[in-house]
């Protein structure tokens, strides 16, 4: 805000940044599709215990009981995607506090107790239902993709999964693309030969240390 706080009884007008609301949209959404994959995945036990939903990405705290491996994150991505792909409606509801957990029980509260006689209900049908106060599509389509950029262990049990969805994804793809062109043109091969490229390289550095290490022996 600029200027001088307004006086009671002002009437002060405001303007949506529509494209940061819209990004932010995307990223709680996908929160929910993102968590629901997991439990599929991962299994029942996944319970959501933290999340941050910013501009240019999100994450999403889960519990585990070991390391992510990268094939598994490629499969919630996957399982993700589709339901995004598949257009799914999500559903926003206010309804009396006893007749949501009656009709959805405890795990309405996965992100944390929803304060007040009424819960604000998130659902995508058959898929994920949440008690959530925030900003919500109305189809999961519009989300356009989502893209897990890494997961880590911040503490025994939980295990933290960034991503990014819509247009912040296509920012992360680009860049990572951006960073792989400028290795390929560094080592001067094509891009799909980097791993290579890199193990030779690695090789032939351990193998001049070695040669530099016997000279300095030899000179003592």
């Amino acid at each position: 805000m600029k200027g001088s706080v307004p006086t009671p009884g002002s009437i002060v007008l405001g303007e949506i940044d529509w494209p940061r609301r819209r990004q932010l949209m995307q990223h709680h959404t996908a929160t929910h599709i993102l968590g629901g994959a997991a439990r599929r995945i991962l299994g029942d036990h996944v319970w959501q215990t933290g999340a941050e939903k910013g501009v240019d990405k999100a994450r999403l705290d889960i519990t585990h009981y070991r390391r992510i491996p990268q094939e598994e994150l490629w499969r919630i991505e996957r399982l993700a995607n589709q339901v995004v792909f598949e257009a799914h409606a999500v559903h926003v509801e206010v309804m009396p506090r006893e007749k949501a957990e009656g009709q959805y029980g405890f795990r309405l509260y996965q992100g944390g107790f929803f304060p007040g006689r009424d819960v604000r209900v998130v659902e995508t049908p058959g898929w994920d239902v949440e008690a959530c106060g925030g900003t919500h599509l109305k189809n999961t389509a519009e989300i356009g993709f989502i893209k897990i950029l890494r997961a880590e262990r911040i503490q025994d049990g939980v295990e933290r999964i960034e991503f990014a969805a819509g247009e912040a994804a296509l920012g992360h793809v680009q860049e990572a693309e951006r960073i792989l062109r400028d290795a390929s043109e560094a080592l001067n091969v094509p891009v799909e030969r980097l791993p290579q490229a890199a193990e030779s390289l690695l090789s032939e550095l351990k193998k001049a240390r070695k040669e530099a290490e016997e000279l300095l022996a030899g000179l003592k």
